[in-house]
């Protein structure tokens, strides 16, 4: 009898999910080309030399002061989530250890019985985790879709400002100069922007629909 098998993934495990998904979440873009402005051509710097310009997107959402609120609020309702189930997560291990160090005095009708009493448990605290978990993570996808939407117009409107032709992100280059480089320029002005953001778990919708972003 396996343990991990009667109550499933431990709640730190299940926890750190969280931590993982909204920093790739912010890594993955690769390229973006804002639109210029109605009326207007991104006609690059005088003499039609193309401009490129990079911004790193993951460093965004990881040192803008919006991006450290949300990365701290996922770290508090990992240590929520530790606390609510640890304990719960311990008793029933510690009972299926119990179990088996039982194997050779109990009957197989009453150490089935148990058995099944235990991974009905462990069934029933994994799914209550994984209902939580799918809850905050709903909240993160929404703040997270708040950083984007301040974003997007910051970008544009550097893009225009370095009359840029192209631009990627940095997670595309493999060499460049630094003042090609408008991150910095960027996160200053999230920061007056969007100061902060609040993670509001909200349990799927029926169907298993995310809320809408």
């Amino acid at each position: 009898m396996n343990n991990r098998t009667l109550i499933g993934i431990g709640a730190g495990a299940a926890v750190a999910l969280l931590f993982v998904a909204i920093l790739i979440a912010g890594t993955r873009t690769t390229a973006q080309q804002p639109q210029p402005a109605p009326g207007t051509v991104a006609a690059g710097a005088p003499g039609g030399v193309p401009v490129i310009l990079v911004v790193d997107r993951g460093a965004i959402l990881r040192t803008s002061t919006a991006g450290k609120e949300l990365i701290r609020q996922i770290d508090e309702f990992g240590k929520a989530m530790e606390a609510k189930f640890g304990e719960e997560e311990k008793k029933l291990r510690a009972e299926a250890q119990a179990l088996q160090e039982q194997a050779g005095v109990l009957s197989p009708e009453a150490a089935q019985k148990k058995e099944k009493e235990l991974r009905d448990r462990g069934e029933a605290l994994q799914k209550k985790m994984q209902e939580e978990q799918a809850a905050i993570q709903n909240g993160i996808n929404v703040a997270r879709s708040e950083i984007e939407k301040a974003l997007g117009p910051i970008i544009n409107t550097v893009f225009q400002e370095r009359n840029g032709t192209i631009m990627l992100d940095r997670g595309a280059v493999v060499l460049g100069s630094v003042d090609i480089d408008v991150t910095a320029a960027v996160i200053q002005r999230l920061d007056q922007i969007l100061p902060t953001v609040t993670v509001t778990p909200t349990a799927p919708q029926a169907g298993g629909e995310a809320p809408a972003q």
